[in-house]
């Protein structure tokens, strides 16, 4: 799995949304939401896969709310709230509609709307009791399209009490706080397709038994046996980054809480492991733009728990998590459960930086500086090329010139188009 992925958009979707745009994207909810908390400017954000309904559900919504627009073609991933695209608008709150990664928003408040796709429960409990018994202590989670079935699967099982249930969060940043089950032990079920988000569940809960049900296929497997495989890839690229010289710090989201402070980390440990470090902001990556950095031998991606997880086969250079970094660089230990959430690596999961030999002795700190500059001008004088040579003061100025009018279909000094067709130059089709 590679990139950022698109919810599950059946067939039959298309159909039950235009027969029911107001119950499946849960406008009343909205308005309400809108009117308790007097929020009169508010962005809509949607993601590709639905953004085709978004002008639908806008005009619904502004019938009460006195502001709504319309966000779309986030910079980053879609799962992630695009906080500083509101807030250049000066909206008061955020609609995020379609799947989430439920990373936590710097301050504007949140509505949370996943859409109620429809859910076989008949089929899940009896997928659920299949694997497990009565006396098993488990923790089931959902896709969040499902979330508006965890209350009915809550009431279908309330006779196994090692069963506890971890619903997504419906809104953030307003006073309401998120209600988990209790337990926090056991194996993992979760309830919804392969994904990125199913990567996070299946590497976090490395050390236990992880089971899936498929709601589209009606498949229930075992992923357990699939994280060795997945660890050991991501391991290959924690020794790439042990022998790098340069390692890019890549900004892949502005959603999440407290990323300044997750960059400042990460150049420190990069610091200490005695490397260079870049911040480069180029929005999603991919092969092609991280292609245009030859000189970096790896990138760190500061991401949410999903995106964050490349697939970086088809990758030129290795890119790592900030928990992998810190692996690599300041022998932080590989923990059984896989640490996807950054920010942890700030409160919970936090580990003492060592000191540097500068920071030791202080005095040697000019000689480390000249020392991490001539990393990069190496690499450019090996270079076979080095930019446009500006010849300052070798040739004559030149004179400003009208150039072309139109757009590029068509510009005025061309021929009309049948003109050209005429003469058969054979250039337009």
């Amino acid at each position: 799995m590679s990139g950022e992925q698109a919810p599950h958009l059946p067939d039959t979707l298309s159909t039950s949304l235009i027969t029911n745009l107001p119950q499946y994207f849960e406008t009343e909810r909205s308005v309400e939401w809108c009117r308790v908390h007097s929020f009169s400017n508010v962005a809509l954000q949607f993601p590709d896969s639905l953004l085709a309904y978004a002008p639908q559900v806008a005009r619904i919504l502004s019938e009460t709310v006195e502001h709504v627009h319309i966000l779309a073609d986030t910079n980053y991933g879609s799962c992630c709230v695009d906080e500083v695209a509101a807030q250049r608008l000066s909206t008061h709150a955020i609609i995020h509609y379609g799947h989430s990664c439920l990373s936590k928003v710097q301050s504007l408040p949140v509505l949370f709307v996943y859409g109620r796709e429809p859910l076989d429960l008949d089929d899940v409990l009896s997928s659920f009791s299949s694997m497990f018994s009565t006396e098993d202590h488990v923790i089931v989670m959902f896709d969040t399209m499902f979330t508006h079935c965890v209350e009915e699967f809550r009431e279908r099982v309330q006779g196994w009490e090692g069963v506890s249930i971890r619903a997504p969060c419906l809104e953030q940043n307003t006073g309401v706080e998120e209600v988990l089950d209790g337990g926090d032990d056991g194996a993992v079920y979760y309830v919804g397709e392969e994904s990125l988000f199913l990567s996070h569940i299946i590497l976090s809960n490395s050390s236990r038994k992880v089971v899936s049900y498929n709601p589209f296929s009606k498949e229930t497997r075992t992923e357990s046996k699939y994280v060795n495989k997945m660890l050991i890839k991501r391991y290959n690229n924690v020794e790439k980054v042990k022998k790098a010289d340069i390692i890019g710090i890549l900004v892949g989201t502005l959603g999440i809480k407290n990323f300044t402070d997750i960059i400042n980390r990460l150049k420190q440990v990069i610091t200490a492991g005695g490397k260079k470090w870049y911040v480069i902001c180029i929005g999603k990556p991919n092969p092609a733009k991280l292609g245009n950095f030859p000189e970096i031998s790896a990138f760190v991606l500061i991401g949410c728990v999903e995106n964050s997880l490349l697939d970086t086969t088809e990758y030129f250079q290795a890119v790592v998590t900030p928990y992998e970094l810190e692996i690599a660089l300041i022998d932080r230990e590989w923990c059984p459960n896989y640490i996807t959430d950054s920010s942890t690596l700030l409160t919970n999961n936090y580990i003492k930086i060592p000191l540097t030999e500068q920071e030791k002795e202080p005095e040697s700190l000019i000689v480390a500086n000249l020392q991490n500059m001539s990393v990069a001008t190496n690499y450019l004088k090996e270079r076979s090329w080095g930019g446009l040579e500006q010849r300052l003061g070798l040739d004559e100025p030149a004179m400003l010139v009208q150039g072309q009018r139109g757009i590029a279909g068509y510009y005025q000094n061309e021929p009309e188009p049948e003109q050209c067709s005429k003469m058969k130059c054979g250039n337009c089709s």
